[in-house]
Parts: C-alpha cells; structure tokens; sequence
C-alpha cells in the first residue's frame, strides 16, 4: 500500500481564510482527510476560534487534523541559512515556546495537539527533545537537514512538495518493497487564487490532482495523525 498525507502549512488568524475555505471543500468533495499545521502566534496575533470556525467545523467532520507550526513562524537571526525558528535555540527557550504555541492552539480546537511541524522544517536534537518531553506523537520536518535520536516520536518527514505528487506515486509504484509513505505538503502560495503570480496549482487543478490520488487502487490518504498511528519509530524509515 501507497500512504499518501497531505500537509497544508501556515494557517493563522492572519491567513487567507477564505482559500482556506475552498481547499476544504476540495477535501470534502473527494473524501480526503489532511493535516494543518496551524502557526497559534502569526504576527502577534493569536488562534481565536472565532476567527477559524472554518477549521473547527472542518476538524469535527474529520476533514481536518490539527497540527502545530511552530509558535510565530518568525525566522532566528543565529543561522543565516536555513532560517530556523527553533533549531540552534537553547533547551530553556525552545521548551518555552513550543509549551506555549501548543496551549494556544488546544485553547482554541478540541482534542490534544498530536504533531509539531518546525518552521522552514528545521528542528535540532533539542527540538525532538522537548517535543518527546511534551508528549507530541510525531514530528514532520524535513529529513535533509538532521537526523535526531528519538525514543517515542515519530518522524515523518516532507517527502515532496504538492505538485511533484503524480511523480512521487509513481516512483513509488516502481520501487515496491512493502509500505510506502509520502508526506506531500502545499502552502497558500502554491495557489494563483492566492495572487501568487508563479503559483504551480489553481484550486481546480488541485481538485483534479486529489480526484486522480483518491481514484487509484493501492494508494491510501489520511492525515499525518493517522500516519503516525501506522507507524512506530522503528519502522517509518523503511516506508518512507
């Protein structure tokens, strides 16, 4: 079987709700479920549930699962490339800030928050550290820049950007060798509806894209949640 999760990053209370809107519906429509890695703390502005109704009704239909994406997404001034949040910061801080984007967000949606999704998906040993210490299940950042010891988290990295997707099954379907997992993962920028002037998708190319993914036999979609629930941190390698 193909695990295919989609990633949706940086809705906010600051975000494009309204494109927001229209991929949830695109979702609806073709019966899949995905996570979104929701900043609590975008430009000083905090999750409100008044402000993301259109997330929690998503997340109580089971549309949606909730993750965490970082705490203001702002970049650190300590490494110039990549430009981490949380990686090269001190256990104290790091604890501190992750502690307190994940009481903003459970303050805001029903239920525990499961995953962490690092800004820029940088993360450190510290990172994977307070994430295990603060009971999050699994970490999805981006597997080209470490590699942390882990003891109970589950790492699922982003294995390839949205419109690289119909490739990655099908490289998928020619390397067989028991489960395979894709963590695709898309932006608002990714859409022209988001006046994003070289945006590789429209919403209904995506909409194409997911009624193609959701058609082929072998291939499963749930959310990064559900993911995680497959595998332990002893076997996601080999799927991945």
């Amino acid at each position: 079987m193909i695990q295919v999760a989609l990633r949706f990053d940086d809705p906010s209370a600051t975000s494009d709700h309204a494109l927001e809107r229209e991929i949830i519906k695109i979702l609806v429509k073709n019966d899949i479920s995905a996570t979104f890695a929701v900043i609590p703390k975008a430009k000083g502005q905090l999750v409100q549930a008044n402000l993301l109704t259109h997330l929690l009704d998503a997340q109580a239909a089971g549309t949606i699962e909730i993750a965490q994406h970082g705490l203001t997404h702002a970049r650190s001034d300590n490494v110039a490339t990549p430009p981490p949040e949380f990686s090269g910061i001190d256990l104290s801080t790091q604890a501190a800030w992750i502690a307190e984007g994940k009481k903003i967000l459970e303050d805001t949606f029903p239920g525990p928050i499961k995953g962490f999704v690092p800004p820029f998906n940088t993360f450190d040993q510290v990172t994977a550290d307070v994430l295990e210490q603060l009971g999050f299940h699994y970490l999805s950042g981006g597997w080209e820049h470490y590699y942390p010891k882990i003891k109970n988290l589950v790492l699922l990295p982003r294995t390839c950007p949205i419109q690289e997707l119909d490739d990655a099954i099908r490289e998928a379907r020619s390397n067989r060798s028991g489960d395979t997992v894709i963590v695709t993962v898309f932006h608002h920028y990714d859409f022209s509806e988001h006046n994003s002037n070289y945006a590789p998708l429209t919403l209904a190319a995506f909409d194409k894209l997911l009624g193609r993914l959701k058609s082929q036999s072998g291939v499963e979609t749930m959310s990064l949640a559900g993911l995680a629930s497959r595998h332990s941190p002893r076997t996601w390698s080999a799927a991945v």
